[in-house]
Formats: structure tokens, sequence, C-alpha cells
């Protein structure tokens, strides 16, 4: 009232001391008037003391400075007059963000999205969240330990390196270089003739199995003998035992067609015939890569 109704307060005040000197004199009526019209001025002080008018506002945010958290601060009722914050402009005000100075999306608390690889899946549902990885693999790395192109979860073998038409398993018995199928064991047959040993069926199986994987392959087998024994001879002998390692393959559903055998004989020799250790060489059948 002091604030906003000064004059009315006076005179109110006023009117009580006029009130007691003329009831101390014996004026009682005199005394009765001051006393109403002390009463209707303190009526008057005390309702200009009531409204935001008189408490102030000084942040015009419509609370009373009285009431005003921060008078100096426009903000709403519900923060007492105080401005809701968002420190790091996310759109969340401080009091729900639960990372208030680092900007994140509402679904997440406010709190940013981390992605730590970089791979563009959240760490929260990245299974490797410090090694860059695709989606498909859950965010991580896709792994190829013995570095043959095939992924570890593809691949049979996956500390050796093989091909993709063998599952990632390297081929035991063989080898497939550009021009030729090379072998790492002999094939043998029957002293003279072109009848198969039995040792020799699990090498031409992994050749058959290798041709079958790759089917595009189209193959000259060629028969090789030493030089024991007339050129003719072994020219007849040395296409015979091709022929029969052709007919062993197509057993094993490689298709005819994709297939040439030829006998040499001895006019091809890859070491010297004067030793045995050398005949054994030149012995030899040998599986080259036409056209893949």
């Amino acid at each position: 009232m002091y604030a906003c109704a000064p004059v009315e307060l006076a005179g109110a005040e006023a009117d009580v001391a006029f009130a007691r000197q003329e009831s101390a004199e014996g004026l009682s009526f005199n005394a009765r008037r001051h006393v109403d019209q002390a009463e209707k001025l303190a009526s008057k002080a005390f309702e200009g003391s009531r409204g935001p008018a008189c408490a102030g506002d000084r942040d015009n945010d419509g609370v009373p400075d009285d009431q005003d958290a921060c008078p100096d601060q426009p903000g709403p009722v519900q923060n007492h007059g105080c401005p809701i914050l968002d420190s790091d402009g996310d759109g969340i005000p401080d009091d729900q963000d639960r990372c208030p100075h680092e900007p994140g999306p509402k679904e997440n608390g406010g709190c940013p999205i981390l992605d730590s690889d970089g791979d563009g899946i959240p760490d929260s549902e990245d299974m490797c969240p410090h090694e860059y990885g695709p989606r498909s693999n859950h965010g991580c790395p896709i792994r190829d330990r013995d570095h043959d192109g095939i992924p570890d979860d593809q691949d049979r073998c996956p500390d050796e390196p093989g091909p993709r038409e063998n599952d990632g398993c390297p081929y035991k018995l063989i080898q497939i270089k550009e021009k030729v199928i090379e072998l790492h064991e002999k094939v043998f047959f029957t002293f003279g003739k072109a009848v198969i040993k039995g040792e020799s069926f699990p090498l031409l199986d992994e050749v058959a199995k290798a041709l079958a994987e790759h089917p595009t392959f189209v193959i000259r087998i060629e028969g090789h003998t030493d030089s024991v024994g007339g050129v003719a001879a072994n020219r007849k002998l040395s296409q015979a035992r091709a022929e029969s390692v052709k007919k062993y393959m197509v057993s094993k559903g490689i298709d005819a067609r994709r297939l040439t055998a030829v006998g040499y004989g001895s006019e091809q020799p890859l070491d010297d015939n004067s030793t045995e250790a050398g005949r054994s060489v030149n012995r030899r059948v040998e599986f080259h890569i036409v056209s893949r």
C-alpha cells in the first residue's frame, strides 16, 4: 500500500489521528466521522495494492514480480516466471533433456545418437560400435581371415584360402591356374595299359569336381610317355590313356563336348629320359584349360 496507494493510505492514517484527537476532546460525533472516512480510504488503499499493476512485472511475462523467481527474465507461469532453458538448442527443455549440453532428438531423450565408427548404425544398435560394418552384418565388419574373398560366415574353411566354387576351401590334390589344372599327384595306370589305378580315383574325382564347379572350362587332356618303346606305340598308349581319363570325367557327369583327349607319346618330355627319375616325370597326364 505504501508503494501503490500512498495517498489513500496517508489520508486514512490522518483520519485515524483526527478521530483520536476528536475522541480525546469528547467530540464523539466528529470522531465517528473521521473513523468512517479512515475506513473508506483504507479500503481504497487496500484495493489499490491488490492488482498486478501494483505488484509490478518488470519482465512483462504476466507473472507479478513478487511471485516471479526470475523477475528480470520473461518466463511462463508454470516455470515460476523463469525462461525455459534449452542450452543445446535441440528444442528440448533442459529440465527434460538427459543431455542438456549436447543436441539430440527427442526420441533419444535429447542426447545425440552416437555412431562411433561412422557406419550409419547407431551405437545402441551396433554389435561392433567401434568397427565399421554394414547393417546386414549388424554393424560388424565382414571378416575374411584367409583373404580368399569369401566372408568367414560363408566360408567352410575360413582359415584356408580356397575358391568360391569349393565353398572357400582349397582343393587338396589340384590347383587351378591360368592355363592348366595342376595335379599334385600323378595319374597311375596299369603297366603298359590305359587302365587307371584305383589309387588315382581321388585325384581324378577332385578334377571332376573342379570342372563341375567351373562349367565354362574347356579342357584338353594330354597323355605323355617316356621314351622307352617305339614312338608309334608310345603315342598310341598316351592317346589311350588320355581317352581313358576323359571317359572317367564323363562318368562323373562332365559333358564330353568340353573335353578333348590328345596323346603326345614321348614328344614333349619335361625331364631327362636317361634316368628313371626323369622318365617317371615324363610319364604323365595333364589338364590344359583351352578356354574359360
